[in-house]
């Protein structure tokens, strides 16, 4: 990538054989099949205004990450007060485009992204990854997804008496973690490019297992997606789209998040 994904482009990178599945059967392409198509072609709308002369200087900037290109202003670092208002209104300008009916755009996740460039010593040892990942979402502008609540199950019991049902570290190797388990609510997580996964913080996590945080591409070997049953499927079986013109086309479908020994790489 040199540039901020066209529509196309994000069309195209959703079909990388990912594991997402809805009432009982595996979606072979979530571009076309009828639960997510009209959702998916409404992101990549956004994605097509960071290319439109209408949009794009509203919506971009150039990159601080040496890559020669330019990003949608929430994904980079801002440093000064007209930096901070002009992400503001590039948020505001993709909002107007779904009418502010898509809450989980790509740039909800993105002042966390920021932080990556901004305060990357935070994350010591692995500042080096935080940089590596600020520059690849912000040059791409990459949609990513959290998963951080655990299932609710036995919640009066503590993390390591459910370990066969939360997510949790099953296998340390010099290369990195081996994870299996569950996290919910992952919203919109069918159609985007990495999860990352962590604690929502309610509680304090007093067991090494079950303490780490990751980004995992959606596509990862051992990750499973379990849908909800989906609005925009529905209002095509039980009606029209004028019957339904919301949730037919802007469908945030929330799932649960399985890993089955997810290779997550230091």
């Amino acid at each position: 990538m040199t540039a901020p994904y066209t529509g196309k482009q994000y069309l195209e990178s959703l079909r990388d054989g990912r594991e997402i599945w809805i009432y009982g059967e595996r979606v072979k392409d979530v571009t076309t099949h009828p639960a997510f198509r009209n959702t998916v072609r409404m992101i990549a709308r956004l994605y097509d205004a960071l290319h439109d002369p209408k949009h794009k200087d509203i919506l971009t900037t150039p990159t601080d990450t040496g890559g020669g290109t330019y990003t949608h202003k929430f994904y980079k670092a801002t440093k000064t007060a007209e930096e901070l208002v002009g992400a503001r209104d590039a948020i505001a300008e993709w909002a107007r485009l779904t009418y502010g009916w898509i809450g989980r755009s790509p740039d909800y996740k993105a002042a966390f992204l920021a932080t990556l460039g901004a305060n990357d010593k935070y994350y010591a040892p692995y500042d080096e990854n935080a940089r590596k990942w600020y520059k690849k979402v912000n040059e791409e502008v990459s949609f990513v997804n959290h998963a951080i609540v655990n299932p609710p199950v036995d919640r009066d019991k503590p993390l390591d008496e459910v370990q066969d049902v939360y997510m949790h570290v099953t296998k340390e190797t010099d290369a990195g973690l081996i994870v299996s388990g569950a996290k919910v609510v992952a919203t919109t997580s069918s159609l985007t490019h990495f999860n990352f996964i962590a604690n929502n913080g309610a509680l304090p996590i007093k067991t090494k297992p079950f303490a780490f945080v990751c980004m995992v591409p959606t596509d990862a070997p051992g990750v499973k997606l379990l849908c909800r049953p989906s609005y925009e499927y529905m209002s095509a079986v039980a009606g029209t789209p004028f019957d339904y013109p919301l949730s037919s086309r802007m469908d945030e479908n929330d799932s649960i998040l399985i890993f089955k020994d997810v290779f997550v790489p230091y």
